[in-house]
């Protein structure tokens, strides 16, 4: 059979090409097409250079979300000038032992862009996803010479970002290069910045903001959005990465689906239309899945060309979702075992359910 596999990260344990390759090993004999994939999360960058033959990785020392210089990547291609940056690199949740909304700045992204900039880059996407951050992407303009200042006229800090204490902002430091780029903004996700299918009420507790404040950070993102000019906080994917769309929709931004932005580079619909199976997945397919996250994206797309989905999963309570193509989900853990260890296993426990789905696959060829 010809099956394309193309996994999403299990955030927190395997990325991309891991969770491909997992997959690759209960295939044997089969003709397989791996597509490194991301919905502008954990593996973006990835997913861009092993698609851009010209295409070159930069590594770079950056302040990351909480503070600590880490040596961070992003990517560049020279003919195009066209720079391509992960914010999971330098502001994602995997870089955390403890998560805290209060404290974490987008800064390290904003240090990438400079650098991007320096390089003459003329078109900026950034991908957005898999954030620790909810700090309206302040720590991005601030690396960009954004100043931002509270009641007294006094610069506040980036670290703490004390988002709750911005009275205004001067733009006059602006990065002078910042309005000659084409910026880009690649997100699974259109939530806008506010309301309660904003950033504090749906990804505020994922990155530690406690039930019990979610409606006052809420409206302490809408007060930081007034201080600026030109409302743009209801727009789509302002919400994503803890706001950091909407400072990207400050600076011009414009927003491409994350999933469409991957698919367009591997050639995947290529590989789909002579397919017989895709395989996809992710660390949890939940009803976030189904806002533009990448095994929903790829299952529409493949079952455009007839073929049938099969999704592996660390948890999930669906089974199937067969108006979009995906003819069963398969959680991945075998047995009565902790989140960490499942995390710790995720790689066998892979290979291990797609050994037991194969012979059932193999027995049910494309109609």
């Amino acid at each position: 059979m010809r099956i394309v596999v193309a996994m999403d990260s299990f955030k927190g344990s395997l990325s991309s090409m891991e969770a491909n390759q997992a997959v690759l090993r209960a295939l044997e004999g089969h003709e397989v097409t791996i597509i490194p994939i991301s919905d502008g999360g954990e593996g973006f960058l990835d997913a861009w250079i092993a698609t851009h033959a010209e295409g070159t990785i930069i590594e770079e020392n950056v302040v990351c979300l909480d503070g600590i210089q880490r040596v961070a990547r992003f990517g560049f291609e020279p003919s195009t000038r066209h720079a391509v940056i992960e914010v999971a690199e330098t502001a994602g949740l995997t870089l955390l032992a403890h998560v805290n909304p209060w404290r974490y700045s987008s800064v390290g992204v904003g240090e990438q862009i400079v650098q991007a900039l320096e390089r003459g880059a003329r078109i900026i996407t950034v991908g957005l996803g898999g954030s620790g951050t909810m700090d309206g992407g302040k720590g991005l303009l601030e690396a960009l010479g954004v100043r931002f200042l509270d009641a007294n006229g006094a610069v506040l800090s980036t670290i703490p970002h004390r988002v709750e204490e911005v009275a205004s902002i001067d733009w006059s430091g602006l990065h002078p290069r910042a309005r000659e780029v084409v910026w880009r903004m690649s997100s699974d996700v259109q939530n806008p910045l506010i309301g309660e299918s904003g950033a504090a009420y749906v990804f505020g507790p994922q990155k530690g903001l406690a039930a019990d404040v979610v409606k006052r950070y809420d409206r302490i993102l809408d007060h930081y959005a007034n201080c600026f000019e030109v409302d743009r906080r209801a727009l789509p994917g302002a919400g994503a990465a803890g706001g950091i769309g909407f400072a990207l929709l400050q600076l011009g931004a414009i927003y491409v689906s994350g999933v469409e932005e991957v698919v367009s580079w591997s050639k995947l619909e290529e590989q789909l239309e002579k397919a017989d199976w895709l395989i996809t997945g992710e660390g949890k397919f939940d009803a976030q899945s189904f806002e533009g996250k990448a095994p929903y994206g790829l299952a529409r797309l493949a079952n455009t060309h007839g073929v049938p989905t099969l999704v592996f999963t660390g948890q999930s309570d669906y089974t199937s979702h067969m108006e979009s193509g995906i003819v069963a989900i398969f959680p991945i853990v075998s047995r009565i075992m902790t989140l960490e260890e499942a995390i710790w296993e995720a790689a066998p426990l892979l290979t291990n359910a797609v050994q037991r789905v194969r012979h059932v696959i193999e027995k049910a060829p494309r109609q």
